[in-house]
């Protein structure tokens, strides 16, 4: 091989070299530094009324007692002709899952067990 071939294959990986990090530091630089002045444009809603939100909490809690009472309903063991309920139903309703979880203890103790907790 004659220096001239040398020279051009050095030439070459520089270039590479060179070409790479241009790259690698040109496409991380929005992810190491974000554009820290490109702010969001103005929001065309506006918020919420204490009026809007109070209404829309009620009818959240109305909802949420409309299907209460309907998996309570849905819940409740079916009787045959005779009055008494069929096997199915009781086991259906027995593994079934209450629908409403019951409040946590409003005193300032609770117990576990036979101990009792601050």
């Amino acid at each position: 091989m004659n220096g001239y071939g040398r020279i051009v294959r050095l030439a070459l990986k520089t270039v590479a070299i060179a070409a790479a990090v241009a790259l690698l530091v040109s496409g991380c630089s929005d992810i190491i530094y974000p554009a820290v002045h490109d702010m969001p444009t103005p929001r065309a809603d506006t918020t919420m009324t204490p009026d809007q939100v109070k209404q829309a909490t009620d009818d959240l809690i109305s909802e949420r007692d409309h299907l209460s009472t309907e998996a309570q309903a849905a819940v409740q063991p079916a009787s045959d002709s005779t009055g008494s309920t069929t096997a199915a139903a009781r086991k259906a309703a027995s593994s079934a899952r209450p629908a409403v979880i019951p409040a946590v203890m409003s005193s300032a103790t609770q117990s576990a067990g036979a101990d009792t907790k601050p």
